[in-house]
This record gives structure tokens, sequence and C-alpha cells, in this order.
């Protein structure tokens, strides 16, 4: 037996001792984890071209898109957050066999995402210019032009892409993770293709970009709804389930999701503050365009480097929420335990596949040259710890709110934000006067004290007492 035979060996035994159980074999997550994975770089692969076609107009046009995401942020934090409360809902109802229960958090989520997402999209369409004045009233006058016309153009494409979004999330937590990703696919690639017609072949600038999504959402909200209403073996359902109001499912979804909700809210806030700052860096206006753009390019960049992290995180709420409400609580810890280790590994080659490619990367957004050695930097800050730190940092919490304890989790995620991302932030960037790498910084030290308080609280065993007595009352093994 060849040493190549014997070390795949030995990968797949120890691939297998820490993810086989009596809930799932290896196999199953795996076959759940690459579609995932597919899913997710697609996500951000597109994300990477489109955000190439926008930088293609200036760097103008890439720092306003940049601002409006962000404003944009703080509408979709509500679609989000009712998005992960329903999560954890269908999957705990999927853990217990209740189809019922299932057929109704899939309904329900889905209305109360619409709705919210309605009242908000309008209020921002209504209030853009005043908003993008208050946000940024340091920002060049033809950053805030763009800035408020995008942000018109982005509020109406958020109804459709809200009913899109929790079906897409309802997918996922069932553990259906081939459903979820014709969805990915086919909403990125139409974005993808209309976005090169709308920016490149007819030269339309910012307006393109918002016309690409408003169509592109609208599409893909048609095909969720007609994928969901076909009949599958877990799930059958129907145009009825999305307009009965069962309050035992609902309240739960809104419980879980407004913790989520607040914590998302102000912590776009946060990046809000960040691109506030960012853009009063340096001596002129046109350095703080500078540093927007270089902060904008590196953050899509990284969108890159955390999608296979990205597919753990989902598959650990999908699988744990599943062990939850089927009563196996020792099951559950032992996945996040084993989700971490597998994790690393996954982050470990994706730094190594992606971090020498990152010149070719940054060449697709037309960087100005001053900008370049700005985001080389970031990268290294950045990406260089995060095999390390990451998957600390994020799963743990996530397996914590598919048990029901939130509130831990938010005001922890809130805590350090602050601490971090805005104030160490602003000292690393405007005090030290290092720039954008500064927020970087403020965001790495920020992933560090993550990981020490929801270690904390994963090893106190507090947060079971949040799980729901009808899962606790089944046995543990």
């Amino acid at each position: 037996m060849s040493e190549r035979t014997k070390a795949q060996g030995r990968f797949n035994k120890w691939l297998c001792g820490l993810f086989d159980s009596e809930m799932f074999t290896t196999k199953e997550l795996l076959g759940m984890f690459f579609p995932l994975l597919l899913d997710q770089f697609s996500i951000h692969i597109i994300g990477v071209l489109s955000s190439s076609l926008v930088s293609s107009v200036g760097q103008e046009a890439i720092a306003a898109v940049s601002m409006v995401n962000s404003m944009g942020f703080l509408v979709t934090a509500v679609m989000f957050a009712l998005g992960a409360g329903g999560g954890v809902v269908i999957a705990q109802a999927k853990g217990s066999g209740d189809e019922k229960r299932l057929r109704h958090a899939v309904g329900n989520t889905t209305m109360l995402a619409t709705g919210c997402m309605l009242v908000l999209s309008t209020l921002l369409y209504t209030f853009a210019e005043p908003v993008v004045g208050i946000i940024y009233p340091n920002a060049e006058p033809i950053l805030k032009e763009y800035a408020v016309h995008y942000l018109k153009l982005n509020m109406l494409s958020q109804v459709p892409y809200a009913v899109f979004h929790a079906i897409f999330t309802s997918f996922r937590s069932v553990g259906d993770s081939k459903s979820s990703l014709v969805l990915t696919i086919f909403i990125n690639v139409s974005h993808l293709l209309l976005s090169l017609l709308f920016i490149n072949v007819l030269g339309m600038g910012v307006t393109g970009s918002g016309l690409s999504l408003i169509v592109a959402r609208s599409i893909g909200c048609v095909v969720a709804l007609i994928w969901i209403f076909r009949p599958r073996g877990y799930l059958h359902i129907s145009v009825h389930d999305f307009f009965k109001w069962d309050l035992s499912t609902v309240k739960p979804i809104v419980k879980l999701g407004i913790p989520f909700c607040i914590e998302q809210i102000l912590f776009q806030g946060g990046m809000l503050m960040v691109q506030g700052y960012l853009s009063s860096w340096g001596d002129t206006p046109q350095m703080g365009t500078m540093a927007l753009a270089a902060h904008a390019v590196a953050s899509s960049l990284m969108n890159l480097y955390q999608a296979s992290a990205n597919c753990v995180t989902t598959m650990t709420g999908t699988v744990c929420g599943q062990c939850i409400g089927a009563g196996k609580i020792e099951l559950c810890k032992r996945y996040n335990r084993s989700m971490i280790k597998g994790g690393r590994l996954v982050l470990l080659i994706t730094v190594l596949v992606l971090f020498p490619l990152s010149p070719l990367l940054l060449k697709l957004y037309h960087p100005n040259p001053d900008a370049m050695g700005i985001i080389y930097s970031i990268l290294a800050v950045a990406v260089l710890p995060m095999p390390i730190v990451w998957c600390n940092a994020f799963v743990t919490p996530t397996m914590l709110r598919s048990a029901g304890d939130v509130k831990y989790t938010t005001y922890v995620s809130l805590l350090v934000m602050v601490i971090g991302r805005v104030v160490l932030g602003y000292i690393f960037t405007i005090v030290f006067n290092l720039g954008p790498v500064g927020v970087w910084l403020g965001m790495l030290v920020e992933w560090l004290i993550r990981v020490v308080l929801m270690e904390k609280r994963f090893k106190s065993g507090k947060w079971t007492a949040f799980i729901e007595e009808k899962y606790r009352q089944k046995p543990a093994g």
C-alpha cells in the first residue's frame, strides 16, 4: 500500500470520526457541504465580477455602491433576522419530524419578511436624499448624487428579494442545499448578465447596477415561488401555508429574530460609522473617496475568502438545529466542535489557494494605483489569521443561536463590534493615521474577543436553558 493511500485512509478515518453519528453520516454532510460551497463561491465570485463592472465606471461609482449597500443593510437586517429566526424554527421542526409546524414556519417567515420589507424600503426610498446627507456629510457632491440615485433603485428590489431570501433560507434550514444552490446560481447569474448588459453594453453606469438588481431579484422571486411549491418527500408547501398565521410558530420566529435584528441594525450602524470616518481620512475629500474605494474592494475580496467559512456556519445552524429538535443536546455540542475543526481545514485550504491569486483578482477592480498598497496590506492583516481565529469566533455563536440563546450572542457581537471596529478602528485609522488598514486591525481584535467570550458561554452550558421544553424532554443520546 502506497504512502498516499495510507494518508488518504487516515484522513477519511479522521473525517468520519468527526462527523459520523446516529443522525448524520459524513457522506450526507459532505452532500450538504459541497452544494453549499458552490453556492457561496458562485455568490461571491459573481459579486466580485459585478463589483468589477461597477468599478469600471470609476472609483466614485464603486464607493457610492458600497455606501448604499451599507445603508441598505439597515433595512435588510430585518429580513435577515426574520430569516435567521425562521431558520431555527424550521430546522428544529425538521429534526422533530413535525411537518405541519415546518410548513407553517416556511409560510410565516416568508410573509413576515415581505411585509416588513415593504414598509421599510418605502420609507428609505422616500427619504433617500436626507438620509445620505446625514450619514455622509463630508462626501464629495458627485458621490452623494450617485448614492441617492442608487439607494432608490436598491429599495425597489427589496420586496421581491425578501420573498426569495425567505424561501432560500428555508431550503438551507432543512438541509436541502441543492435547491438553495439552484436558486443562488439562477439569481446571481441573472444579476451578472444584466449588469453586463446595463453597465457595459448600454453604458448606464450606477443606474444600470440598480436596474440589474431589480430585474434579477424579481425573476429570482418568481423562480423561488415555483420551486417551493414543487412537492418533495420532506416538504409539501401550498399557497394556503403562506396566509395561515400560526401564533405558536410566529412567536418563536419573532422572539429569535428580534435580538438578531437589533444586532444586525446596530452592526450596520457601526459599519456606517466606519465609512463615515474613512470618508474623512486624509487631507482632501479625494483621499477619503480613495479610502472608501480601497475598503470596498478589500471587503469584496474578503467575501470570497469567507465563502467556504460561511458554508460551515450555515451547516452548523442546520445540523445543530436538527439535533436540538431531535432532543440530542450532547450531539449538538459534539457537532459544534467538529464544525470548528473541519472549518479550520477548509479555511486553510481556501487561503492557500486564493492568496497567491490576489494580484490577478485585484485587476478585475481597476483600482487606483494609490489604493493598491492599501488593499494588499488589508488582505495581509485580515486573511492570514483567518484559519486560526475565524471559526472559533463565528461557528460557536451560530450553534448558540440554533439553541435559542440569541440575547447573549447579540450582546457580545455588539460589544466587540463597538470595541474593535468603531473605537479601535477609529484610533488606528484616524489617530494613528493608518487609513483603511486600521479598520481591519480593529476587526482582528474584534474576532479575538469574540473567541474568548463565545467559548466561555459554550463551556458554561447556560445556553441549554433556552432550548424549548418539548425538545428537552426527548432522550439526549
